[in-house]
């Protein structure tokens, strides 16, 4: 996966939005690699000193001070995201370069390991006569779930478990058991590093 800068604009409060244009402009200022962002340096140092008048003037002051002032925090914006867009495409995943010019670095996502055991299994008599219906608790990591079903009770010692069926959803419906019988089911997350552990069995019967 390509290194990455992020953007998080809407969330940043103006004078956090001001320190960040700042940044920006002092890291750009001198940098061979991004020579020629698309907004210019004069314009954005000009954008910055209007933004912060704006915020000063905000201040407990009237509306009309505020509108100013958020109308200039929509110019910011739109300036750091042109500005970001020319770096990426500049960049091209280039880290050292994207961690040169002031925004914040992208997050890299781990690697996902096993996926957990899932939880919240319960089963209720399903939709037609002779059915159960499994429902379950999304895992994260987990690209598909199986089901197993076994008529010995595990409590009682060691059972052997049929594997039923495997899906994407989190729930399954069991069409091959005998009316009224009671079955013990339980379901084990698979992801791509493996499968999980499965999950505490638990009871039920087809209508």
């Amino acid at each position: 996966m390509k290194a990455n800068i992020r953007l998080h604009l809407t969330r940043l409060i103006p004078s956090l939005l001001l320190t960040l244009l700042r940044n920006v402009i002092e890291k750009l200022t001198g940098n061979a690699a991004l020579p020629t962002p698309p907004v210019s340096l004069a314009n954005m140092s000009t954008a910055a000193d209007t933004l912060e008048k704006a915020i000063e003037a905000a201040i407990q002051g009237s509306r009309y001070s505020r509108e100013v002032r958020d109308a200039q925090v929509l110019e910011v914006r739109a300036i750091l995201t042109k500005t970001a867009n020319y770096v990426r495409t500049t960049a091209n995943g280039d880290g050292t370069i994207l961690a040169s010019n002031g925004f914040d670095m992208a997050k890299e996502p781990g690697p996902i390991g096993i996926p957990a055991e899932p939880s919240r299994l319960r089963v209720t008599m399903g939709p037609e006569t002779g059915s159960t219906l499994s429902k379950w608790g999304r895992v994260h990591g987990a690209t598909s779930y199986q089901l197993l079903r076994t008529t010995q009770n595990p409590a009682e010692g060691e059972a052997t478990w049929t594997l039923v069926g495997t899906t994407s959803k989190c729930s399954f419906i069991d069409a091959e058991v005998e009316t009224r019988k009671a079955y013990f089911y339980c379901v084990r997350a698979v992801g791509y590093a493996g499968i999980g552990k499965t999950c505490m069995p638990v009871m039920g019967r087809a209508a």
